[in-house]
């Protein structure tokens, strides 16, 4: 293309030009002063525009507005004449889109080009039929960012319009543009504006709760009923194309949908199980409640009543379904472990594993559908016909089938009918919890708290910390790093479980961690100094104070970070620095904003604060603190939610020798799958092992796990006492 000159009365800006905002555009005078003194250095780019039929001819300057804006005010001022000869360079681009696309490029590198008009431009420009992939390349950017870019380009207008304006942030408007549902972006909008500028319930994090983007409980429900299962039944899953990991991140666009295909997978599984307990014997229809029961002390309710539990489990009805079932675990298990292995070979390219995969999957399918029809004819044998069963879906997408009993009468009368039996076998025990005796309620004694902690104690436990560092050693292979890793782990288990108990307490009721907190500070103040009186130490309240700021032990960081416990406190804290009571400068306001708030709020707050103070105990003599037991019956979790918080990983099970991790998995594999993995090495054990031990979704490393045997026990022996 060569350059002509042309006068000013044959150009105008382009309509297509990017660059949109009037104050930037018509910015000039500099520029015009450079144009009289040195003269014109670049050509302006220029495109014939389409003018009525007897209408002069004109081009529209797609690149150089700004120039041609600077010799208009030069000529109209008298400093240049009219017919004053203009660089131009014409294009034969007649693509509304390309068009857009080359301005983008041409103003794209420069540093005044406001956000919101490249978003703009790549919207407009895709919307003319220009590919993604072509605006990438023109620009110099990965399709990524390009899509990103053109989603925030076509938010809504009433949106766009306010970030054109600067009344939203740029992470407001990528929270937003979280979705293409632009009516859905609208309302969270209107919701949002009702809060001042600046106010914490106009942020990203809100703004993606209000959506729903990441919501954990669709989220689980998508990994109950399968994404794949989910999108062949036409439902829709929005990825967040801002999140920081976006294919971890999205929304779930068909609720209805899903939860749908959620309650009849659900209800097969109940058919299933009720099939199974007909087939022991049991009642043809067992009873399915939506709760477990709850241990009640007067009104004050201490969470599930564990005691009620009944361990059954689905098992052969016979010899030769048992050796079908075994046959099939091992060669389905080591199948599934010859996939894995495929999978993860850096060395195969996608042809030669996609042919692996289809090899084992023709080999996999029958023995699956063997499975299934098993499953129908085991045997669930409960100890009485009136048990229920609850069934209820997991964070990580599992359904968790437990047997309770339906009251302590019924568990208690079963128990002293079999104990009548002549020449009755040994008990096999039918309950997670303690099975009551007759023994005298002035013989129960709560544990006492004296030496509580004893190895945690740096005033004096040193000596103690090594005696019980190496018993550790002997009863679990870690060494004494291995002891703080687990240390710091079960620390953050415990804040999980405060934030969330936090987020669900009944209207009226004092939060856990509030009392637990007030109770802490008040047994250290009214405790008279000198006296060696039980929680008279901050270690033996489970507390390490609240004056220092506690970070991670040197290691534990990556095994914490991995973590669900440590996903549930960052995001609670994150949120609560956030909040103007605690971010406002001014302490006055700053505290009349925690006062404004409701009870929700602050019982997140006194989470947060005894979560920052706790100690790291540990499930070890030494390291035992019998008050956070406590607190994880009261905040209500179980072994399953325990596991969840830590799962198994490779990493932490690399922690421990060999023998020990073979001693974990032995319970939870067969025969055949403990003989296979019993001949790997050292350094390939520990995939095999975390696999095993995640399908136990109640395993948790013996170290890390909390006692359900907490100090109520004098409480619950009277309330047996009187049954």
């Amino acid at each position: 293309m060569s350059v002509t000159t042309m006068t000013i009365d044959a150009l105008c800006v382009s309509p297509f030009n990017v660059r949109t905002n009037q104050a930037d555009a018509n910015a000039v005078d500099g520029l015009a002063q450079s144009l009289l003194k040195r003269g014109q250095l670049h050509p302006l780019t220029v495109h014939p525009m389409k003018n009525g039929r007897g209408k002069k001819r004109t081009w529209g300057a797609i690149a150089g507005g700004r120039r041609l804006r600077a010799f208009r005010k030069l000529i109209d001022a008298g400093s240049l004449p009219a017919d004053h000869p203009i660089d131009v360079v014409i294009t034969d681009i007649s693509d509304e889109g390309e068009l857009r696309e080359l301005s983008l490029a041409e103003n794209l590198p420069r540093r005044d080009l406001r956000s919101y008009e490249v978003y703009a431009a790549v919207a407009n420009a895709h919307a003319a039929g220009r590919s993604l992939q072509e605006i990438a390349e023109t620009n110099g950017q990965t399709v990524d960012v390009v899509r990103g870019w053109a989603r925030l380009g076509n938010l809504h207008p009433t949106i766009f319009a306010a970030l054109e304006a600067g009344e939203i942030s740029q992470d407001q408007a990528k929270a937003l543009g979280a979705t293409e549902d632009v009516a859905l972006q609208l309302h969270v909008f209107e919701q949002i504006s009702r809060h001042a500028i600046g106010d914490w319930r106009r942020g990203a994090a809100e703004i993606r709760k209000l959506m729903k983007v990441g919501d954990r409980e669709l989220e689980k429900m998508l990994r109950f009923v399968g994404a794949d299962a989910y999108a062949a039944a036409g439902g829709r899953y929005e990825l967040d194309l801002f999140a920081d990991q976006a294919d971890q991140r999205g929304r779930v666009a068909d609720e209805g949908l899903l939860l749908q295909m959620a309650d009849a997978k659900l209800e097969a599984i109940r058919a299933r199980v009720r099939g199974q307990v007909a087939n022991a014997g049991g009642p043809a229809v067992l009873k399915f409640e939506s709760v477990a029961p709850r241990l009640m002390l007067g009104s004050y309710d201490q969470g599930v009543d564990h005691a009620l539990e009944i361990l059954a489990e689905a098992v052969p009805g016979d010899a030769a379904d048992a050796q079908l079932q075994a046959w099939l675990g091992y060669w389905m298990g080591r199948m599934e472990d010859q996939a894995i292995a495929a999978l993860d070979d850096a060395d195969l390219d996608e042809a030669t594993v996609a042919h692996i995969i289809a090899a084992i999957d023709e080999q996999y399918e029958p023995l699956e559908a063997m499975a299934d029809q098993l499953q129908d004819r085991l045997h669930i044998a409960l100890p009485t016909s009136s048990a229920y069963a609850t069934l209820i879906v997991t964070d990580d997408g599992d359904a968790e089938l437990r047997f309770w009993w339906a009251d302590r009468k019924a568990k208690q009368k079963a128990e002293a009918a079999a104990r009548k039996l002549p020449d009755a076998p040994d008990a096999r025990p039918v309950s997670a919890g303690p099975i009551a005796s007759a023994i005298a309620v002035t013989k129960v004694a709560p544990a006492p708290l004296a030496g509580s902690g004893e190895a945690i104690e740096n005033g004096g436990g040193w000596d103690k910390r090594r005696i019980a560092d190496e018993a550790i050693r002997d009863e679990h292979g870690l060494t004494a790093d291995g002891v703080q890793i687990m240390r710091t782990l079960r620390r953050e288990m415990l804040r999980a479980m405060l934030v969330e108990q936090a987020e669900g307490v009944p209207a009226g009721d004092t939060p856990l961690a509030l009392d637990y907190l007030v109770w802490s500070l008040a047994r250290d103040r009214l405790t008279a100094a000198g006296i060696m009186q039980p929680g008279r130490q901050a270690h033996e309240r489970g507390m390490a104070g609240l004056s220092v700021r506690h970070e991670l032990v040197a290691g534990a960081a990556a095994f914490v970070d991995a973590t669900q416990a440590h996903s549930t406190w960052k995001y609670a804290v994150e949120r609560i620095k956030a909040h103007p009571s605690m971010a406002g400068p001014d302490l006055i306001e700053a505290f009349d904003a925690y006062r404004a708030e409701g009870q929700d709020f602050r019982a997140m707050v006194a989470a947060i604060v005894v979560g920052c103070a706790l100690e790291r105990s540990a499930n070890a003599p030494g390291y035992q603190v019998a008050l956070h037991d406590r607190l994880a019956t009261l905040a209500g979790f179980t072994d399953g939610d325990q596991h969840e918080l830590v799962e198994p990983t490779e990493e932490l099970l690399d922690l421990l020798p060999r023998a020990k991790r073979l001693e974990l998995v032995h319970p939870h594999v067969t025969h055949g799958e403990y003989l296979a993995i019993e001949k790997l090495k050292a350094s390939e054990l520990s995939a095999p092992v975390v696999r095993a031990l995640r399908r136990v979704k109640t395993w948790v490393h013996p170290m890390l796990r909390f006692s359900r045997e907490a100090p109520g026990t004098l409480a619950r022996a009277y309330e047996e006492q009187a049954a």
